[in-house]
């Protein structure tokens, strides 16, 4: 084998082997993507409040369950809410991570409904931020983001602002602070 061949050599197993190397660190940076929402497995109790058309706030209690679906693919979390007036809702959350496209899959299922509002989602400053798709009321279209913060393993804080197109963003239009129930067999 002549030196320029050993050479040669030598250098495309070096490039191969780099490349190798980014590969095994994309595929770690999307299992540490693919890993975000985990703090949510369990069982939460919640304290949460919507936003009346007053802009006063509506307290209410709920709770939620998180758990594996599509062997392990995607998080499904369970949520049941009644506020003080008696009103609520019971829904299901699907959240999946999207290794195409970098990001988080998420729909919100309201029980009985035939569709599913989907957001897109990503981890930003500490906190999960989800933009939900546009719609409207009797302000005008908005989009809402939903952020996720103050995660800890017993607790996190989950608000919802509210965009206006041509208008102002209103903060807070629903709000839960999740605390992990002290029964929770799930919890990790």
């Amino acid at each position: 084998m002549t030196m320029r061949t050993k050479l040669s050599l030598a250098i495309s197993l070096a490039s191969a082997l780099t490349i190798s190397d980014a590969a095994m660190g994309d595929d770690a940076n999307a299992a540490a993507e693919d890993a975000r929402y985990d703090f949510m497995l369990g069982v939460w109790e919640l304290e949460a409040a919507t936003m009346q058309p007053d802009q006063s706030l509506m307290p209410g209690t709920g709770v939620m369950t998180v758990y594996p679906v599509h062997e392990g693919q995607s998080l499904q979390a369970d949520m049941q809410v009644e506020f003080e007036d008696g009103t609520g809702f019971i829904g299901t959350t699907m959240r999946t991570y999207d290794y195409a496209n970098g990001n988080w899959a998420v729909s919100w299922i309201p029980a009985g409904a035939q569709a599913a509002a989907g957001a897109v989602a990503n981890w930003q400053d500490d906190r999960m931020v989800e933009i939900w798709p546009a719609g409207e009321d009797r302000m005008g279209a908005f989009e809402n983001t939903l952020t996720v913060s103050e995660i800890t393993e017993d607790r996190f804080v989950v608000s919802a602002d509210r965009h206006y197109v041509n208008g102002p963003t209103i903060e807070g239009v629903w709000r839960y602070v999740a605390t992990r129930r002290s029964d929770d067999e799930m919890a990790h």
